[in-house]
């Protein structure tokens, strides 16, 4: 970008990166299993492009059952075939660097805009400030162990936001297109941010509002093929994932952010950056720059609008917290910049409690995303494993964790997705159980691997044979923490009495 950090700023994106790396290393290190199975899925896709059957589950069915069609992209042309979880892993390390790299240059950016020989601020301190505040966040680095898009996404909106704050209309039109390909969220994102700086009008500028207007149409313009693909594809503009968690939030969806997400923002919880960033919003509004207060009024505004309109479960840990990594990264960015606008003295002790509160939460993240992966492990690579090697190869098997199991079996078999989201026939079927019953039926699945407490529910419709069973003595994702089974059954014939129409 023509904006880049000029002085002795210069170093602090670099900084930042390589600050980012060595944490996300740490954090994801030794690597054995990603922290979500959702990330299989995305290879399962990302497998079929390389083999050439297309965007699909099981071969050649041509599904729609990945939230990130950029993740996919990425993954079928980054080296995995040998050790999957390792390269993926090292993607998300290297993305986050990306990340903290953009949020230095943010920073520098929106800092140089009133900094002046008359009032000098101390740019090295806030864009060091910034990229390490957004290296060290917690929810980001989980992201990284997850192997899922999150750190993508989140490199994305920091990027967007620096080019509009520079004004560069086509990088931000772009970046755009690119933001809804990763997370259909950031086209709220790049719609809210456009409608703030708008509000802001007159301590915005206009090169800075039409690079917004170009990254809102761009996010609309990619959101729009790819509705259109899918359209022609499976015959729904919608993914599956809407089908089955598109509904949702209100009341329910804020308290989960309130109880589920800010406690892993250090910013937040250490109120020394709550008072940072007022102090920064208050002060560039005053000399008449806006794009602080409307980036802090976009993500804001998201963050309500994602909580309020998807469905959020109490106690459910990162899997849902992940749709708002992205969506907070800038608030550290502003922290930094409450830098320039307090006295050295009064920011240094702001800055106090939100480095305790970093530092308290490391230990912690590393164990969560090597409990998770952990879960992972136990309950679906084991049974994958399980699946290719004890099943025949042209086994139809019915299953609840759908990645693992798909991406380790012979592509012979086939995986029947039972949630739906990689079915999207299932997946519009959702709320009409006995409809999707029939539609299991209809799979003619022979086996099935499913938690324990599905197997009764199976055992309404098919006649159940018990063949292995997988244990994980401490489930992690969810709260309270417990244990959980895994069995693999094998399917007879269907119960008397069960009827389709």
């Amino acid at each position: 970008m023509s904006g880049a950090p000029r002085g002795p700023e210069a170093s602090a994106p670099v900084a930042s990166a390589v600050l980012a790396i060595v944490l996300a290393a740490m954090v994801v290190w030794p690597g054995s299993d990603f922290a979500l199975d959702d990330a299989w899925i995305h290879l399962d896709y990302a497998k079929s492009l390389r083999s050439g059957d297309g965007w699909s589950y099981n071969p050649g069915d041509h599904e729609a059952g990945c939230s990130s069609p950029l993740w996919v992209l990425l993954l079928a042309v980054w080296p995995t075939a040998a050790d999957p979880v390792r390269w993926v892993l090292a993607l998300g390390v290297l993305l986050h660097a990306v990340t903290a790299w953009c949020g230095a240059g943010l920073a520098l950016a929106i800092g140089r805009r009133r900094a002046s020989v008359e009032a000098p601020i101390p740019l090295g301190s806030i864009g060091w400030l910034a990229g390490a505040l957004v290296a060290t966040s917690p929810l980001l680095l989980h992201g990284v162990g997850s192997g899922m898009e999150v750190p993508l996404a989140a490199a994305l909106v920091l990027a967007g936001a620096w080019a509009i704050v520079e004004g560069h209309a086509v990088a931000a039109a772009a970046l755009g297109a690119l933001g809804v390909a990763a997370r259909p969220e950031l086209g709220a994102w790049s719609v809210a941010l456009l409608a703030a700086l708008w509000l802001l009008r007159s301590r915005t500028e206009p090169a800075q509002r039409r690079a917004a207007l170009l990254a809102a149409a761009g996010a609309l313009g990619a959101a729009g093929v790819w509705a259109l693909w899918l359209l022609a594809t499976v015959g729904a503009a919608l993914p599956n994932a809407f089908y089955i968690k598109g509904r949702g939030g209100g009341p329910a969806g804020l308290a989960y952010v309130t109880e589920q997400v800010a406690p892993w923002q250090p910013w937040l919880i250490g109120l020394g950056g709550v008072v940072l960033v007022g102090a920064a919003v208050r002060r560039h509004l005053r000399e008449g720059d806006g794009a602080a207060a409307a980036i802090a009024i976009a993500s804001l505004v998201t963050v309500v609008v994602v909580a309020s309109t998807r469905p959020l479960h109490d106690g459910v840990q990162f899997f849902e917290a992940r749709y708002f990594a992205p969506l907070l990264v800038p608030w550290p960015v502003l922290v930094a910049l409450g830098l320039g606008a307090l006295s050295r003295r009064v920011a240094v002790v702001a800055l106090v409690p939100v480095a305790v509160f970093t530092g308290l939460q490391a230990r912690d993240t590393a164990a969560r995303v090597r409990a998770a992966a952990e879960d992972t492990r136990a309950l679906h690579r084991q049974p994958a494993a399980w699946i290719a090697d004890e099943l025949p190869s042209d086994a139809v098997v019915a299953v609840e964790g759908a990645g693992a199991t798909r991406f380790f079996a012979p592509r012979t078999m086939t995986i029947v997705d039972l949630v739906g989201l990689n079915d999207h026939v299932g997946a519009r079927l959702h709320r009409d159980r006995e409809a999707k019953i029939c539609h299991w039926i209809a799979r003619a699945p022979t086996h099935a691997v499913v938690p324990a407490g599905w197997a009764a529910m199976l055992d309404t419709v098919f006649e159940v044979t018990v063949l292995a069973a997988f244990d994980d003595p401490a489930y992690t994702q969810v709260e309270p923490v417990a244990p959980m089974r895994v069995v693999a059954v094998g399917l007879g014939a269907v119960r008397p009495g069960r009827s389709c129409r």
